[in-house]
């Protein structure tokens, strides 16, 4: 066998030599693995220290604001000067444009002089009636007032307080959160918020009415004539009719609220109770203060023909003061004012066009802007109503905002199997650069602790329901401990307790102590194949497998 090897050697000397050269390069190779000593497994350590752990969750949305309103006119003719421009701040009752109001403030000169007539015959046929009836009994009569003038006091006592929880009801965020328009929209939907609306006008309607006879009310006494009481018995009666008629449309909005909704809110249901009661006592007071118009009706008719006419100038002077009010009301609508706080968006008229009712004249929105961004349902459950919030926006770099969680909903959406819920921001600060529309990128605070202990999240490990952290038996000087150090002895886990955490810190309530060192992350090393002498495979385009020359291949294995 040699002797065929050796002939086929001869025979063949250059491919012997190439095999030659392999055989001895293979076996260099496999020498040099045996005798290279693998690079020892080092620890990376950190130290557990007290500290201040910051926990957050992060979304991102647009920007909107908080409220716009499209105000049009509600009645007809030219307009006559545009009193704003975009992007102007306005405050409430600003004049925004003027209508034409020439016809408008004559209807309202005629009808103070027609009312002025009235009060005159009015007070002409009190004078006569008394005159006719000084030697006749009036005592009916004289009742019939005092049970007019005890009407009017126990309305006058009922109506602040009714009106100031109304006020809290549809003005107050703190009171009834979830009467904003905002909410109701989102809850219940558009319909609710158009009954929502229409209830708010007449209770706004109600109240400018009482506003109206304020100071009325605070003069009237036992001494007050009777053409007072009367006067004021009847102006009692329009309000406590529109106030009822103010009542009974909330309480309907409330109760189709709370049939609209999954979870009906605890002060919904109080509101609720709250507005039935005050129906009852409305009605109550508005029957004492018919009943008493009843009777002095009653109590004039039984007199003579003079009484008749105090009755009938009575009733012309409600018709005329109606009548003013009425005129008055439509010369106010012929001036356009802003209905909140805010920032002209666009104005959609000039001075010569021709206005009618519905025209829309400008846009007004708050200057207040909110964000809103959707989260999934985890992260949601950990964001509460005035957590505090960091916003950046990609159209502004450099710009960050802080603002505070305003609401989050109740319901989430769900979407192909994902559930989300949708959380308004509102902005604490505000920027001019801020436009609504952009992007934002939130950054919510749900939780903060003060002197926790924390570790690396890196240094935490779990097995089943257990976590544990790994140390040395030994301490190390922290910055060579930060960059790697060896152990002849292996390391111990030490179980722990875990609190809150975040993306790259966790706390620790028990199971170690403050100083204490565990490992973050482990280096291992394997040697890798080296050679001094290239291979033949090498000038003949072969693969080469391991690390570089003279070098080893490291593998990373991170903790937790």
């Amino acid at each position: 066998m040699f002797g065929k090897i050796r002939a086929f050697a001869v025979a063949h000397k250059a491919i012997s030599t190439i095999l030659a050269l392999v055989i001895v390069g293979a076996g260099y190779s496999l020498y040099k693995k045996a005798t290279t000593a693998a690079p020892p497994t080092k620890y990376v350590l950190a130290t557990a220290a007290k500290g201040t752990l910051i926990s957050s969750v992060s979304g991102s949305g647009q920007v909107s604001a908080d409220n716009d309103v499209t105000v049009s006119s509600t009645v007809s003719g030219n307009i006559t000067s545009i009193d704003v421009v975009n992007g102007q701040t306005v405050k409430k009752g600003q004049l925004l444009a003027t209508i034409d109001s020439t016809d408008a403030a004559q209807a309202v000169t005629n009808a103070k002089l027609s009312l002025q007539n009235a009060q005159i015959a009015y007070q002409k046929a009190v004078e006569d009636a008394s005159i006719q009836s000084a030697s006749s009994s009036s005592s009916d009569l004289v009742k019939a007032y005092q049970s007019g003038y005890n009407a009017i006091v126990a309305a006058a006592v009922d109506l602040p307080d009714i009106f100031a929880t109304m006020d809290d009801i549809y003005y107050t965020t703190s009171h009834s959160e979830y009467f904003s328009d905002t909410n109701v929209v989102m809850e219940a939907g558009s319909e609710a918020a158009s009954y929502k609306a229409q209830a708010g006008a007449e209770l706004d309607a109600a109240k400018s009415e009482y506003d109206a006879n304020f100071q009325n009310f605070k003069n009237i006494s036992l001494n007050s004539s009777q053409a007072d009481v009367y006067s004021l018995l009847n102006e009692t009666n329009t309000i406590l009719n529109k106030l009822l008629s103010a009542l009974s449309s909330t309480y309907s909005t409330l109760d189709y609220i709370q049939n609209h909704v999954d979870n009906v809110p605890a002060q919904l249901t109080a509101d609720k109770t709250t507005v039935s009661s005050y129906v009852t006592k409305v009605n109550s007071d508005s029957t004492s203060v018919t009943n008493a118009i009843a009777s002095i009706a009653t109590a004039q008719s039984s007199g003579t023909g003079a009484d008749l006419s105090v009755q009938q100038a009575a009733l012309t002077v409600s018709q005329d003061q109606a009548n003013l009010t009425s005129a008055e009301e439509t010369l106010a609508d012929h001036s356009i004012i802003a209905p909140f706080d805010g920032i002209v968006a666009s104005v959609a008229v000039k001075p010569g066009d021709t206005a009618s009712s519905g025209t829309q004249i400008a846009t007004v929105i708050t200057a207040q802007d909110v964000v809103d961004i959707s989260l999934n349902e985890v992260d949601a459950a950990k964001v509460a109503t005035s957590d505090k919030v960091s916003l950046t926006f990609d159209a502004i770099d450099g710009l960050t905002l802080t603002g505070h969680v305003s609401n989050v909903d109740l319901v989430g959406t769900v979407s192909q199997g994902v559930v989300t819920y949708n959380v308004e921001i509102t902005l604490d600060d505000s920027d001019a650069r801020v436009k609504p529309g952009m992007t934002a990128n939130a950054n919510i605070i749900t939780d903060v602790k003060q002197d926790a202990l924390l570790v690396p999240s890196s240094a935490v490990k779990t097995q089943g329901s257990t976590s544990y952290v790994q140390e040395l038996s030994q301490k190390y000087d922290p910055a060579t401990a930060a960059q790697g150090v060896a152990s002849a002895a292996a390391p111990v886990a030490v179980p722990v307790t875990i609190g809150a955490s975040n993306d790259s810190q966790v706390e620790i309530t028990s199971g170690l102590n403050e100083g204490d060192q565990v490992i973050t992350r482990t280096v291992t090393g394997s040697a890798a194949s080296t050679s001094g002498t290239p291979s033949i495979l090498n000038s003949l385009g072969g693969a080469r497998t391991g690390g570089a020359a003279g070098g080893g291949a490291v593998r990373f294995t991170r903790g937790g």
